[in-house]
């Protein structure tokens, strides 16, 4: 056994379900359906394990960035469409025809190798055409948009099915640019429809946009955080209730008794105010846990919190118990989830590191052992 063996991320499978059931409760008599993302490991929750969930759960789909996600997918036993949202990755085409994927097209480029590759072996691939609406990323232009519909009959192999695009700034809802995007998707969903182009699947609300603008909800909706039990902002915590789906647990595996005055960790950033009993746990910014949480965050250790001291290491932190009476090695310490009647979150988390949930999601779930809860 290894200090690394102390550290587990702990996935609850049946928290995907019901957050799942809750967004989609939200599209109730809409007629839209839930692709959900699972790009870089489903946010570092699991690909496969998450999508099996959710496939059984009734989702329309899902949304991934890579090849190697889709394929995983297949392999796994995922029949759902399954659109690449960031565009076409390169070399991708002939996994786009085998195993039936969906290209998000972002460029013309991408539409001729499609039809080149597609065109040989004499089938069809359906696709969905991004338009940038302002968030300045991957997309058409409303005008290229325009002057591929006029042209679409270059591209005979190719099933113009869907159009699509992202909101930037849908998690604070009272941002004016929200309006800007909502309208001009609009604008752009009406003018292609006058030019003779109807597509059958139309999308553009993420977690965020989901939640606070229904007149985003159209065909399909794309939460990713939010499936994960993780709140796009402030003002989506009114009105309903996610459950987190990863937790991380490790152990406390020293106790120092340290004099009033004493220096902790690099750098002596925090010394003891008081005797003080501090003790160590085996991770560090190697496991994801990002060093500009040190003397920020705070631990569950028997229910409490306990505040982290000093600079985070590599592989270890430091913590401050000396308000509970006779910690040993072994108790263990949350440092994501609940214990007792207190819950660390990741917003928490990202609060502390100065940074957002997805990235302590990610990192958390890629840099440690995972386990998965069914029950």
């Amino acid at each position: 056994m290894s200090y690394t063996d102390l550290n587990r991320i702990e996935i609850d499978l049946m928290a995907v379900r019901h957050n799942f059931n809750v967004l989609d409760g939200l599209l109730k008599n809409t007629g839209a359906r839930i692709m959900a993302v699972l790009k870089s490991d489903a946010y570092g929750h699991g690909l496969v394990e998450v999508g099996q969930v959710l496939e059984s759960a009734g989702v329309w789909g899902f949304g991934v960035s890579e090849v190697e996600e889709a394929v995983s997918l297949r392999k796994g036993g995922i029949t759902a469409p399954i659109l690449f949202i960031s565009g076409l990755p390169p070399g991708a085409g002939k996994e786009v025809v085998a195993l039936d994927l969906i290209p998000g097209v972002t460029d013309v480029s991408s539409l001729n190798t499609l039809e080149r590759i597609v065109a040989v072996r004499d089938k069809t691939c359906r696709v969905h055409l991004k338009v940038d609406t302002g968030m300045g990323r991957l997309g058409f232009s409303p005008d290229e948009l325009y002057k591929i519909v006029k042209e679409l009959r270059q591209w005979p192999h190719l099933c113009f099915e869907g159009l699509y695009s992202h909101l930037s700034s849908a998690d604070d809802p009272l941002d004016p640019f929200n309006t800007v995007q909502l309208d001009k998707f609009a604008l752009v969903l009406d003018q292609v429809k006058g030019m003779g182009w109807k597509p059958l699947t139309v999308h553009l609300a993420n977690s965020a946009g989901l939640i606070h603008f229904p007149s985003a909800h159209y065909d399909l909706v794309r939460p990713g955080l939010a499936i994960y039990g993780s709140y796009p902002g402030l003002q989506s915590q009114k009105g309903i209730e996610l459950r987190p789906v990863m937790s991380f647990r490790s152990e406390i595996v020293s106790i120092r008794n340290l004099a009033e005055g004493s220096p902790v960790s690099y750098g002596h950033s925090f010394c003891t105010k008081r005797p003080s009993m501090i003790a160590i746990v085996p991770v560090g910014y190697d496991d994801g846990y990002l060093r500009s949480m040190s003397n920020r965050s705070s631990v569950l250790i028997r229910g409490r919190r306990c505040p982290v001291v000093g600079s985070i290491c590599m592989k270890a932190f430091m913590v401050d118990v000396s308000m509970i009476d006779g910690v040993t090695p072994g108790e263990e310490a949350v440092l994501l989830g609940k214990q007792g009647d207190e819950i660390i979150t990741a917003e928490d988390l990202a609060r502390w590191g100065g940074t957002i949930s997805y990235e302590l999601l990610c990192l958390l779930g890629s840099r440690n052992k995972r386990f998965f809860r069914n029950s």
